[in-house]
């Protein structure tokens, strides 16, 4: 087998494996829907330079029964590569933050030692959860924000605690951000997708929770921060 038939074997490889994943029909155009994912944008012109290949391949004649043009390794070694990049693409579960390593407190807690903690550690949100561990609010500077701008406290002292100022820990319904519960099963891009769906929204993503169903009123399994997913991307 020479490598342009080496070539065109890889390449029905890739567009099985592809539409496998991403649930593409038969007529959907592999290369298309790679070039328009933000993780595989990198790879665009290469994607598209296999393409232009395979459809030499196999559309235009052979000379005197050979084939014109041969693939050479590289490009074989592409495919190869892409493949397992899809295949070995990963789950939530592979870069979460699991329950017994977050930092979490319940609305019994004092809110001045869980800000002094966030500030030591450089904490940005902190779930609150209840006695069952759902997630029933996150605390962050916008809480802060909100409850001084709102409730006229000026000072934050030894007696406040989360209880107090449960209105302004809502997981849902800011005007900024948005919090995203998922199954640990789900993918990396597929939680992707939706911190782009948010971004379209003129919102971000503060932090997804990780539950065995994926519902807010499960009990929280772990989290997925914004800089896990962007770690995950360089690997």
């Amino acid at each position: 087998m020479n490598n342009a038939e080496v070539f065109i074997e890889k390449y029905k490889e890739l567009e099985r494996v592809v539409r496998e994943t991403y649930h593409l029909k038969q007529e959907d155009s592999i290369s298309y829907y790679l070039t328009h994912q933000e993780k595989y944008r990198k790879y665009k012109a290469d994607i598209q330079y296999c393409q232009d290949i395979r459809n030499w391949l196999q559309h235009e004649r052979k000379v005197n029964s050979e084939f014109a043009i041969l693939p050479n390794e590289a490009i074989i070694g592409f495919i190869d590569s892409l493949i397992s990049k899809i295949e070995g693409r990963k789950r939530c579960s592979d870069i979460a933050i699991w329950e017994k390593d977050i930092y979490w407190r319940s609305l019994d807690d004092r809110v001045k030692d869980a800000m002094q903690e966030m500030r030591k550690r450089t904490y940005t949100h902190v779930p609150i959860l209840d006695s069952d561990r759902r997630v029933i609010g996150v605390f962050d500077e916008n809480s802060v924000f909100d409850c001084l701008a709102d409730a006229g406290i000026v000072d934050i002292d030894d007696a406040l605690r989360f209880e107090t100022i449960q209105k302004y820990l809502s997981v849902s319904g800011r005007e900024m951000e948005e919090f995203i519960f998922m199954k640990a099963a789900e993918y990396v891009d597929e939680l992707e997708d939706r911190v782009e769906q948010a971004f379209r929204k003129g919102k971000r993503v503060g932090m997804a929770f990780l539950t065995a169903d994926g519902r807010q009123t499960s009990p929280l399994f772990g989290i997925v921060t914004p800089w896990d997913i962007i770690a995950a991307d360089r690997d």
